[in-house]
């Protein structure tokens, strides 16, 4: 089987990138292997789902944007045969408080580049935010920004609608899983899978998420990217609470609503390097469940229902993601992950940026030069300042 692109791993990154390709260049022979066809464990499916432009670099601000208009228009491009696709865009907004000094200076520098860049993001200090959330405690609160017009999709409608474009526009969709990548002469020249069946294709794309290390060793490569654990709960209040954003407490906690109650997680950097699909229910008795009610004193009665485990494709050497080929590996063998949990909002941005490198040499719509490959062996962090998944 000969392609001219092979996309590894068939999330939201990987169907972005081989959309954005095929969209462009119809005639393109493409597949995208995936080896989880239900998607029982891909982040896709298992994330929070926001879409934010809080972030405190341009890049990542700019990627938000386009996240945010593919997602806007998402139903009419992803239509087949006349069959609307859906995304359920909730534009409730999304808030983030600072408690400290050092938080608000980051909090107040974001909010400016952000609004410089043309996004809707109001400042807010305690009095203000307790007049837009009467809900919330804010006696502890320096400043906060809240984003109006942002939000959070339905990942799992986001995903089968893109999936089914993609197949549409006549890209195939491999299922196996990788067992390793042949290389000669410095290219990659084929995907071999454990079924035996070999495909051979021009470029590779490593779209693997959390799981792209293990892609990359397959050549030699040790990409600083683990999965890193996290945990989501979805619980119940007893009391009637107003409408509310996807709310970042001190860069510590995030809760939003869902269904008939809420979804809350947190995040601990500490635990990135394995991973573990047990949800840990005590942390939310011991940890989670106090800061959710410090800041909203409504969800001092609440009832656990539900928790999945899910993990981040986090980049331990600096938060951000890493783009394009490796200095020394195979030109023809690309790579986009460690998105660190800004991988949902960001994905249609890294497919088109994957799809320009291919087709065009160079990323031609935002320049993401900052967050290449090359940052890790020169030795040169980029991380987000102020800004938590």
């Amino acid at each position: 089987m000969k392609y001219d692109v092979i996309v590894i791993g068939g999330g939201l990154h990987g169907c972005s990138t081989a959309y954005h390709l095929v969209r462009r260049e119809p005639g393109l022979r493409i597949a995208v292997v995936e080896r989880d066809p239900a998607y029982e464990h891909a982040a896709s499916i298992r994330s929070t789902a926001g879409v934010r432009v809080m972030f405190s670099q341009e890049e990542n601000v700019r990627m938000s944007q386009y996240g945010g208009e593919f997602y806007r228009s998402y139903e009419e491009a992803m239509t087949v045969d006349g069959e609307l696709a859906t995304v359920s865009f909730r534009r409730q907004g999304y808030l983030f408080i600072a408690t400290s000094a050092r938080a608000a200076a980051d909090m107040r520098e974001n909010h400016a580049l952000q609004t410089g860049l043309g996004c809707h993001v109001d400042l807010l200090d305690a009095g203000g935010l307790a007049a837009r959330f009467p809900s919330l405690r804010t006696d502890d609160v320096v400043c906060a920004t809240h984003a109006p017009g942002d939000g959070w999709i339905d990942s799992h409608a986001a995903l089968m609608g893109l999936r089914r474009k993609m197949r549409a526009l006549g890209v195939a969709y491999v299922e196996g899983t990788v067992a390793g990548l042949n290389a000669a002469s410095g290219l990659v020249r084929s995907v071999a899978l454990e079924s035996g069946e070999v495909l051979e294709g021009g470029w590779i794309v490593n779209n693997a998420g959390a799981w792209a290390h293990e892609i990359c060793a397959m050549i030699g490569l040790d990409i600083p990217v683990r999965p890193m654990p996290r945990t989501t709960w979805y619980f119940e209040c007893r009391a009637e609470i107003g409408p509310m954003p996807l709310t970042v407490d001190a860069g510590v906690i995030s809760f939003r609503p869902e269904g008939a109650g809420f979804i809350a997680g947190m995040s601990d950097y500490e635990r990135a390097g394995d991973f573990d699909w047990e949800p840990d229910l005590e942390a939310f008795e011991s940890t989670a469940w106090p800061r959710l009610a410090h800041r909203l004193p409504a969800f001092e009665a609440i009832r656990l229902r539900n928790a999945w485990a899910c993990h981040y494709a986090y980049n331990i050497f600096d938060g951000n993601m890493i783009i394009g080929a490796w200095p020394g590996a195979p030109e023809n063998f690309l790579i986009a992950t460690g998105f660190s949990g800004h991988g949902l909002q960001h994905a249609p941005a890294a497919g088109r940026a994957v799809s320009e490198l291919i087709l065009d040499g160079r990323f031609t719509t935002i320049d993401l030069d900052r967050f290449h490959c090359r940052r890790v062996p020169e030795g040169r962090r980029e991380p987000e300042r102020g800004v938590t998944a």
